[in-house]
């Protein structure tokens, strides 16, 4: 709107400038010397007195172009509003109100010490589901609130149909969880990716593998954005590193029988089963193939990181090993955060606690060194950052991606997860 405003502004100067110049031309000296008369007379004074008025105007329209101008540049004065896109309800409820209330620790601290720039911080949250026709619609909920910045995305499938959205809006946009790397293919260079991307996934999947003797690999995923994503990485990436590839199965969501799976990989000679989905569907891939007679490694990836996927599994969780994101237990400060955590909420904090902690702090102290809530200025502030936070040293590539790796490798030992070195 400001635009337009201003363009119009500047046509009516234009408008009036050529308007003053034709009056000038329309002056003729000859013919005031030769058709002098009174008549005449009034006629120049009039057309004098029409350019005096039009050259005021301009100076008038120009000096409030020039104020309105100057009035868009100003900062805001209120809060700041940071959206919150994350799955509030269905079956990864679990990690949506722990990337919630996660997020919420920080901007409580936050504005308990002064808020960013003296300005206090609010959140607006928004139940994306974990699904992409969910995700579309909890975007333009949060646009329509006309926040300042976007935070969340815990699936890649539900994250990535919002991108263009809050693109065109001008939003820049931190993504706590997801991280398949069709994130960054997209090109949009208001978004960044704070969780290690699935490549750095591999590279720790491929450490534990070569420390366990693995030879032949089975893969599974689901078919979304975040797991095919992940399947697809380790069955180009596992064969460099010596491991044949023995078989790769697709699960449907939900489905409750997956005796074809286990059958398939029995059949394959897979020494190893690595599970590329979430914990819900994960945790019955397990028990049934442990009831099926499968006798091999299993691993689970982030997406299935979770103290719920230990439950779910009961004793067939015994063993399972997880290419995990930074585990808060083992966190650097993360006993203070677990303490704090614990006293606000009744309960502890889930696997992605820390890195939603540490894109609030990140958040700010990007506006901090940018001095300015304006996208493009803190957007560059976070393209030079480097943060240390609860999740460990935090920067970026020219991709928007981490250039270090959060990964490290966990397993289930007397029902809790162990630290294990590979």
């Amino acid at each position: 709107m400001t635009k337009t405003i201003f363009c119009a502004i500047i046509q009516l100067n234009v408008n009036f400038l050529q308007a003053a110049s034709v009056d000038r031309r329309n002056i003729n000296a000859d013919e005031i010397k030769n058709y002098y008369s009174a008549g005449e007379k009034d006629i120049v004074m009039c057309k004098k007195t029409l350019r005096f008025i039009s050259l005021f105007l301009v100076m008038v329209l120009l000096l409030f172009s020039s104020a309105l101008l100057t009035g868009c540049e100003k900062e805001s004065t209120g809060d700041i509003v940071i959206g919150v896109l994350a799955p509030l309800s269905g079956s990864e409820a679990y990690y949506g109100n722990d990337m919630l209330q996660s997020y919420k620790l920080a901007v409580d601290e936050i504005n308990a010490a002064g808020g960013i720039l003296g300005r206090q911080v609010v959140l607006y949250e928004a139940d994306d589901g974990c699904d992409p026709n969910m995700s579309t619609q909890a975007a333009a909920k949060v646009i329509s609130k006309g926040v300042d910045f976007v935070v969340g995305g815990y699936g890649s499938g539900a994250i990535i149909p919002t991108m263009q959205q809050f693109y065109d809006e001008g939003l820049l946009l931190l993504i706590s969880c997801a991280n398949s790397t069709d994130i960054t293919k997209k090109g949009l260079k208001q978004s960044f990716m704070i969780n290690s991307p699935g490549t750095h996934a591999v590279v720790t999947l491929a450490e534990l593998c070569k420390s366990l003797g693995t030879k032949k690999v089975a893969l599974i995923h689901q078919g979304d954005s975040y797991t095919k994503n992940l399947s697809d990485i380790c069955e180009a990436e596992l064969p460099k590193s010596g491991f044949e590839i023995a078989t790769i199965q697709v699960m449907e969501k939900g489905a409750a029988d997956v005796s074809a799976i286990v059958t398939a990989i029995r059949n394959s000679g897979a020494d190893f089963v690595y599970w590329c989905g979430y914990h819900a569907d994960g945790s019955n891939v397990i028990k049934q193939l442990r009831q099926g007679g499968y006798e091999g490694i299993i691993c689970v990836g982030d997406g299935s990181a979770s103290p719920e996927l230990i439950t779910a599994c009961g004793p067939s969780g015994e063993g399972v090993y997880v290419t995990s994101p930074p585990y808060v237990e083992l966190a650097d400060g993360g006993d203070k955060f677990i303490a704090d955590y614990t006293e606000k909420y009744g309960m502890g904090p889930g696997t992605y606690a820390t890195l939603c902690y540490d894109t609030i702090y990140l958040l700010k102290t990007a506006i901090e060194k940018a001095n300015s809530t304006k996208m493009e200025k803190v957007r560059d502030a976070v393209q030079k950052i480097e943060y240390k936070g609860l999740s460990g040293t935090i920067k970026f590539t020219a991709d928007r991606e981490p250039q270090l790796s959060n990964f490290m490798v966990l397993k289930i030992e007397n029902g809790k997860f162990i630290l294990v070195k590979p």
